[in-house]
């Protein structure tokens, strides 16, 4: 469950002071249309933190602090997430390649 892989995580980490804790989350997409491939991708900075904290979210939202910030991504609204979160800045990258290629698209 994402509850047993926060613990592991923290288990395994507790040696490690907050310092060190740097972490970051990453999404890439491909788009192919048989003669070209684009990529993009979205990241999302931040740390470890020592205990989970928040009620959003899934995975390791609980643990996870954005840099900079002081809340996990469990503590943020969904819309504050979704500004900041890796898959967001891949999704609004994405977003402009396909708004291009159907641009260009001509269905005569």
């Amino acid at each position: 469950s994402y509850q047993d892989n926060v613990r592991k995580l923290l288990t395994e980490m507790q040696q490690i002071p907050p310092e060190n804790r740097r972490a970051r989350f990453r999404t890439i997409m491909a788009f192919a249309d048989g003669n070209d491939v684009k990529l993009v991708e979205g990241v999302c900075e931040g740390h470890i933190a020592l205990a989970p904290s928040g009620d959003s979210g899934f995975g390791y939202d609980p643990v996870f602090v954005v840099e900079g910030g002081k809340r996990t991504l469990a503590e943020m609204t969904l819309a504050e997430k979704n500004v900041i979160s890796h898959r967001g800045h891949a999704l609004r990258a994405a977003k402009k390649i396909l708004e291009r290629v159907f641009k260009n698209y001509n269905t005569d």
